[in-house]
């Protein structure tokens, strides 16, 4: 090898490298992207993979009937990385331009628009990826202009081509490191893709020098060439030569369904690992980065290995094994799916979490990715140049079908272990369809026979595995798998049930009956008598807060927003005796939709939002506190209409709740704060604010007080000691919202909430926004609200507060705590005292005045 050839592929082994970490950067980035433009449902995301893989093998089923080597070949890079540079630009863009034109564009997001946008913005640039690999790899045969005559590829390309191929995949691994762990939490959605946009044209710059050095060369020695590096040739082949793309018959033969099958089954894997993980892991941005990473990692090494190894036909078999025991080392490491606690410091977490990924994921993802390697090493006799682009292609093809067959069909039929055996037995299936075992004599086969055998006990055995981890006392009554991942629903008791996703949160129970309605019914009662007919509920999770707005009479139509249809159908079959039956109302009407494109559409529409709780570090509820969501629902809202977005402030920490309620100001201007109940260790607090910018003045106190008597006074109203009267409202009423000192806010490009969020929770570095802090914070709001209250409910508004500090004192053990507790008969308002139907076990706070 000369030393121009060395320095070639050296820095084609970089070009590759750098090229298969922006693309995966890409990907990852377009994902969220059209997540933010067409909503955060299971769908979109299928689209929008799929969209991807599509394109990367039409890129490369492109590069097999449109093959071209030397130095059209690095061209042909150039132009590919150029137009991905420029591409991306679309899909990174796209979100700002649609948020300017506001409501108009909202056709474009539903319905066919989900399609065509997909399409639109991603393939463009995907189908220029999938050019780069073949590309690179014809470029690289020096001997490849003078076999493309007669078919023939160099002795070495395929060694070489497997080489490629593995610093290919590293570049997949570096990204998640680079992109997930630094470029997004610190440089934002736009400068990431900014970045990866200005990678692409270096790329373009570096392989289009390279393409012009490599044709002075051609042309130094003598080469006959036509036209050689001429753009207009750059994407076509040589004029007047004629060349066998396949070689003499192209068929779809073993390597092909191979190829197919590699992807298919790789792609499956990685998307039932990732729900594996998620059962035991935060549900953060970081946790399924690091997922990812074991994916790529495992990946890495069987494309490494499979330059130096042969172990082919025995390779099938190896896979179909490790699917097979996958489940038992994953069990065996998290027995009965312990989750790994998130009060660790973050250096154990990561480990306990590396470990797992060690054990449970990257042998198996090695020996999966020597399968597709081990096929690019072939060379057939007579095979054509664009025989390996082929294999590129329909590999993607297959990593499309393997996921979108793992999310709508394994996972939903076999959940979270027999999926994993399923896709072993689809390694048998491929050893016994492609390897012959049987023609190898009787032990092989045999061998086979056992290893099917052995694979249909693994899905029956592997079914008995765990996957929800019930409390102590608690039966798991239905558990139910699909694309948004584990929904369970669990009892401790007759009336104690709750709804348990991915195993690590809790979206409700029956318990929280009282509580949850509140967040419906306490806004609705603020807005007054008669004065609002429709509500937008934005999450439902057991029904009960949609139960909540149902006890309010004067509503006509009532549209609470799911994401996970799921979590509806639990709803529906199991929480009906504490969501007031709403799936049988007549009024309310579940979505099956994002809840942010729930408030897209006609302006003006509701009278009354709520925002349901949100948890702030899970991948995309970040979006539920950004200025563009805020600005939706603001015009989703008539000028009368209330927004309430409630803050769960023992999830947040007190910049993250000073950042969400700067972003909620900028779009509402004034506004005023609500309690959602008194606890000092799980406070939650709402953000109000009308469609007109107005705040506590707009409050109609005869209203509200008239809202009261009709909820209490109907048959199977509500008990709630704090709802039943006026001066409980005023209780629940905190002040005007203050001014927050100038610093950032939380938006879709930069989704600060969620990487901050997802940062902090791991070993909780800072605190959440409880106790102390909050009651101190709470003190200064009530002071502020003190003025815009009737004067005869003053001293109700004041004891709201008492029962803050009180709750503190408790739970501080303060000396202060049975001075307090003695005042609380004379500080509770005299209505709800005497209110011989309220139920004071729904008090929301540990020191409850019933108990008196």
């Amino acid at each position: 090898m000369g030393a121009d050839e060395h320095r070639e592929r050296n820095w084609a082994k970089v070009i590759l490298l750098v090229s298969g970490m922006v693309s995966v950067g890409h990907q990852l980035l377009w994902t969220r992207r059209l997540v933010d433009l067409l909503g955060a449902s299971p769908e979109t995301f299928a689209k929008v993979v799929g969209v991807f893989f599509l394109g990367l093998s039409a890129g490369s089923a492109w590069s097999a009937f449109r093959p071209s080597g030397g130095a059209r070949a690095w061209v042909r890079v150039a132009m590919a990385e150029a137009v991905v540079g420029v591409g991306a630009l679309g899909p990174l863009l796209a979100v700002d331009g649609f948020q300017e034109v506001g409501g108009a564009s909202a056709w474009l997001v539903t319905g066919v628009g989900r399609w065509v946008l997909p399409l639109a913005l991603i393939a463009p640039p995907a189908v220029a990826m999938g050019l780069v690999f073949p590309a690179v790899w014809r470029a690289m045969g020096r001997g490849m202009e003078r076999a493309v005559g007669n078919g023939q590829e160099s002795g070495d390309d395929g060694a070489q081509g497997v080489r490629l191929y593995a610093w290919n995949t590293l570049g997949g691994l570096a990204a998640i490191g680079g992109v997930f762990f630094y470029a997004l939490p610190y440089l934002g959605m736009v400068g990431t893709g900014l970045g990866l946009s200005a990678a692409n044209l270096g790329l373009a710059w570096v392989a289009w020098t390279m393409g012009r050095r490599r044709e002075i060369e051609r042309r130094q020695e003598g080469w006959e060439t036509r036209n050689a590096g001429s753009m207009g040739e750059a994407l076509g082949e040589p004029q007047g030569t004629v060349v066998s793309r396949f070689g003499n018959r192209w068929v779809f033969g073993r390597r092909e369904g191979l190829a197919l099958m590699s992807g298919y089954a790789v792609l499956a894997m990685e998307v039932i690992v990732q729900h594996q993980f998620a059962q035991v892991a935060i549900n953060s941005h970081f946790a399924a980065a690091g997922v990812l990473a074991f994916v790529f990692a495992g990946l890495v090494v069987g494309a490494f290995a499979a330059t130096v190894i042969r172990v082919r036909p025995g390779l099938l078999g190896i896979a179909a094994c490790s699917c097979f025991a996958q489940p038992w080392l994953f069990a065996w490491c998290q027995p009965g799916l312990r989750i790994i606690s998130y009060e660790l410091p973050p250096p154990v977490y990561f480990l306990h979490l590396g470990i797992l990924g060690l054990l449970a994921a990257v042998p198996m993802f090695a020996v999966a990715g020597m399968i597709f390697p081990d096929l690019l090493r072939e060379r057939r006799t007579k095979e054509g140049p664009g025989s390996k682009a082929a294999l590129l292609a329909i590999n993607g093809l297959g990593g499309w079908l393997g996921a979108e067959m793992a999310q709508g069909v394994l996972m939903p039929r076999f959940g979270l272990w027999s999926s994993m055996s399923m896709l072993g037995l689809a390694y048998v299936a491929m050893y016994l369809a492609w390897e012959r075992p049987v023609a190898g004599g009787w032990r092989r086969g045999l061998s086979v026979l056992l290893l099917g055998v052995a694979g249909m006990v693994g899905v029956r055995l592997s079914a008995q595995l765990p996957q929800v981890a019930a409390a102590a006392g608690e039966t798991v009554v239905e558990v139910a798998t699909g694309r948004e991942g584990v929904v369970a629903t669990v009892t401790g008791g007759t009336n104690d049930w709750r709804i348990l996703f991915n195993n690590t949160y809790t979206l409700g129970g029956s318990l929280a009956q009282a509580n949850q309605e509140r967040q419906a019914l306490l806004p609705l009662l603020l807005q007054g008598f008669g004065t609002g007919k429709r509500v937008a509920l934005l999450g439902l999770a057991t029904g009960s807060t949609t139960g909540g707005a149902a006890l309010a009479p004067w509503l006509e139509r009532i549209e609470a927003f799911e994401l996970s249809p799921l979590v509806a159908r639990m709803a529906e079959r199991h929480f009906a005796p504490w969501n007031r039956g709403i799936s049988t109302n007549a009024r309310v009407r579940v979505v099956i939709e994002d809840a942010r494109l729930g408030m897209q559409g006609d302006p003006g529409r509701w009278d009354v939002v709520v925002g349901d709780l949100f948890l702030p570090w899970r991948t995309g509820e970040g979006r539920l506190y950004t200025v563009e969501h805020f600005a939706e629902v603001r015009r989703s809202l008539k000028d009368d209409g209330l927004f309430c977005q409630w803050l769960p402030l023992f999830q947040l920490t007190q910049t993250q709740f000073e950042v969400i309620l700067r972003t909620f100001r900028q779009v509402f201007g004034d506004g005023f704060a609500v309690r959602g109940d008194f606890y000092a260790e799980q406070p939650i607090v709402g953000l109000c604010a009308f469609g007109d910018g107005r705040g506590m003045e707009r409050l109609d106190w005869t209203r509200i007080d008239e809202a009261c008597r009709a909820v209490r006074g109907r048959a199977g109203g509500t008990t709630d000691p704090l709802l039943r009267h006026s001066e409980g409202i005023a209780m629940c009423l905190l002040g005007p919202l203050p001014e927050v000192s100038g610093g950032r806010v939380n938006t879709l490009g930069n989704a600060w909430i969620e990487w901050d969020a997802g940062r902090n929770i791991v070993g909780l570095r800072h605190p959440w926004f409880i106790g102390v802090p909050w009651g101190e914070w709470a003190r200064e709001v009530h002071r502020r609200g003190v003025g815009f209250l009737p004067p005869d409910l003053v001293a109700a508004h004041d004891a709201g507060q008492f029962f803050l500090t009180l709750e503190i004192a408790v739970v501080a053990k303060s000396s202060m705590a049975a001075n307090l507790s003695a005042q609380v008969e004379d500080r509770l308002p005299r209505r709800l005292r005497s209110d011989p139907d309220a139920a004071w076990l729904n008090w929301p706070g540990r020191c409850k005045p019933g108990d008196r």
